[in-house]
């Protein structure tokens, strides 16, 4: 829910977000815990291999291994906090906006302080700001041209009508901005702008998957990544829309503030799963729940509840009340593969999000993951991804 903002002009943006993930996927840290073997997976069938997603140039900042604060390196010298400029270019789309600030806005909380110094500008000659979906209303501060000082960040936010919009004035001063703050990121198809101002230039970039064809067909130039949530070439960043941009606040917040601050930003704003870059825009999960039998999407919250159990075909066709030849029909015709590939692909995520997010050894992200040893692991990795887990480490 979000409250509503009245009409003078404000410095801060002070939202409400709640920001849940209702999906019970197989998302839960820990509870992945089940010897491979009981599905058969058979070398011989077929299975697209998924692109790597979520390749950074140069490597990300190293986690915390203590939840804490880290000393940030930018601090504005008046109030020794950061200052994040957000550039809306109206009409935006309304989370896209909301859901980064909340997040800086949580950590101020959280920390006690303002770690963040929020300052929303615009390219419009009005400072209200109106929302795509016609229900809110913002305001900005000032224009764009009035900001003065040092500042950490840019944060780049459009709307999906404004993604096209030729100014040449902004783009200028994006390059300007690009060779003088620490980051420079972009919010769904705030990437268009960017590319604009000839800024993704030889880089990798993505943007919200719909757009994705149009990106790369509008800039040649721009490597389009299609698949990450978000992409971080240098110094500047670009993420897919909506609830990605809560996912590359997060990641500022952990480069800045380390992984433990950023662990308890997400949990504040309820989100089910704090993302790395990596994740694909449509996981295996989100993207197998599409099947309209509700019996088919209960048995796969099941699976992915109870992977610490013997999982077998048929114990699953007992389930569903159905012969182990008919179930395993049903669930391929529903789902798109067949059981036990099912099983499989969310064993190989589940082991990603262990080998993102922790340090963990590849013995115990495999025996967390399901896999009864590193070599199955390392196998299924290589057939469904086309690298081993420890290169896939590297990479991410």
């Amino acid at each position: 829910m979000l409250s509503s903002l009245g009409q003078t002009q404000i410095q801060n943006f002070v939202f409400c977000v709640q920001v849940g993930f209702a999906q019970r996927s197989a998302y839960r840290h820990g509870d992945l815990r089940h010897s491979y073997g009981e599905i058969r997976h058979d070398e011989r069938s077929a299975c697209l291999p998924l692109r790597r997603s979520g390749i950074l140039n140069g490597r990300m900042a190293s986690r915390s291994k203590k939840p804490g604060l880290r000393r940030p390196a930018f601090f504005d010298g008046r109030s020794g906090s950061r200052r994040i400029v957000v550039v809306v270019v109206p009409p935006v789309d309304e989370l896209d906006l909301v859901g980064p600030l909340q997040v800086f806005n949580s950590v101020n909380r959280l920390v006690g302080r303002a770690i963040y110094t929020i300052e929303v500008v615009t390219n419009a000659d009005r400072l209200t700001v109106e929302g795509e979906g016609g229900v809110l209303t913002f305001m900005a501060r000032h224009h764009f041209k009035r900001v003065v000082g040092p500042c950490d960040s840019v944060l780049l936010v459009c709307g999906l009508g404004t993604r096209t919009v030729r100014d040449a004035a902004l783009s200028a001063w994006l390059r300007k901005m690009a060779g003088e703050v620490r980051r420079l990121g972009a919010v769904c198809v705030g990437a268009f702008l960017l590319a604009e101002a000839g800024l993704l230039n030889g880089r990798r970039a993505t943007s919200h998957w719909k757009f994705g064809n149009e990106f790369a067909k509008r800039y040649p130039a721009v490597c389009v990544e299609h698949e990450p949530l978000w992409v971080k070439d240098g110094n500047i960043y670009t993420s897919a829309g909506i609830s990605a941009s809560i996912d590359l606040a997060l990641a500022w917040v952990e480069e800045d503030c380390g992984a433990g601050v950023a662990h308890e930003a997400a949990r504040e704003l309820v989100l089910f799963l704090r993302r790395p870059g990596g994740q694909p825009q449509v996981s295996v999960s989100l993207a197998a729940q599409a099947s309209e039998m509700a019996s088919i999407r209960e048995l796969q919250i099941w699976i992915a509840e109870h992977l610490d159990r013997k999982v077998s075909v048929e114990g699953l066709a007992e389930r569903m009340a159905m012969s182990a030849r008919n179930f395993e029909r049903v669930f391929t015709r529903e789902v798109g593969t067949t059981p036990s590939q099912y099983v499989l692909q969310m064993r190989v995520e589940a082991a990603r999000r262990q080998l993102e997010r922790t340090d963990k050894g590849l013995k115990q992200v495999a025996s967390a993951a399901g896999f009864g040893s590193v070599d199955v692991m390392r196998r299924a990795f290589v057939r469904l991804l086309g690298i081993t887990p420890r290169r896939y480490r590297e990479v991410v």
